[in-house]
């Protein structure tokens, strides 16, 4: 789809602001090539056209959304693109829109538990015995099933642009796992899930077991 007219991109800010209401700071990013770039999405059920700024070898906007999920694409050089590195889905149509997942934002500002004080535990609820051989013949404890959702027991997906990732839920994290078998009879996968603030990073290590 060709856009002839560019005319619509000439704007003086790369900050949009969504009036008086309460909206969470989004920055909206195109790293690929391109001269001039513009961005459409669902926030105003596709309404408004607008230009990114570009900023070193990158075009940006800073946007101001509610809590929600929502779709956009980028109009780069009269042409509509998705950025590949992004979230994405497709249509029936074969469109593919970049997806923007606002539901669970977690704000940077951390003065709001400074002064928070944790509850004593009660003396009762630790001690120092020592484990006898009773205790080391116990069966040991089931796995709670929430912690089996670790983006290693994912399935694998063979589509050409795969569907994105689910945000994961704060009881996998800081945990190591372990998977057998599925990558290889003679293969171990370790897989870590870690947050920073807002960023969610998984390390998956992949570890012959043949010597």
């Amino acid at each position: 789809m060709q856009i002839p007219n560019l005319s619509w991109m000439q704007t003086s800010s790369g900050y949009e602001d969504m009036g008086d209401g309460v909206g969470i700071p989004t920055m909206i990013t195109w790293s690929h090539d391109g001269c001039e770039v513009a961005v459409e999405g669902s926030w105003d059920n596709w309404k408004t056209r607008i230009a990114l700024q570009r900023s070193g070898k990158d075009f940006t906007i800073m946007k101001v959304l509610p809590s929600g999920v929502y779709q956009y694409r980028f109009l780069v050089d009269g042409l509509w693109k998705y950025a590949p590195d992004l979230p994405s889905t497709q249509d029936d149509d074969g469109n593919v829109y970049n997806i923007l997942d606002l539901q669970e934002y977690v704000p940077d500002d951390l003065e709001s538990i400074s002064s928070f004080e944790p509850p004593q535990s009660p003396e009762t609820s630790y001690n120092n015995l020592q484990l006898t051989a009773e205790d080391f013949a116990k069966e040991p404890p089931l796995v709670p099933p929430h912690l089996q959702m670790t983006l290693l027991n994912v399935p694998a997906s063979y589509m050409e642009i795969p569907p994105p990732l689910s945000r994961p839920q704060h009881v996998v994290l800081n945990h190591l796992y372990m998977q057998k078998g599925k990558s290889g009879p003679s293969v171990v996968a370790l897989g870590s899930t870690h947050r920073f603030l807002a960023k969610y990073v998984t390390v998956v290590l992949y570890k012959s077991m043949q010597r």
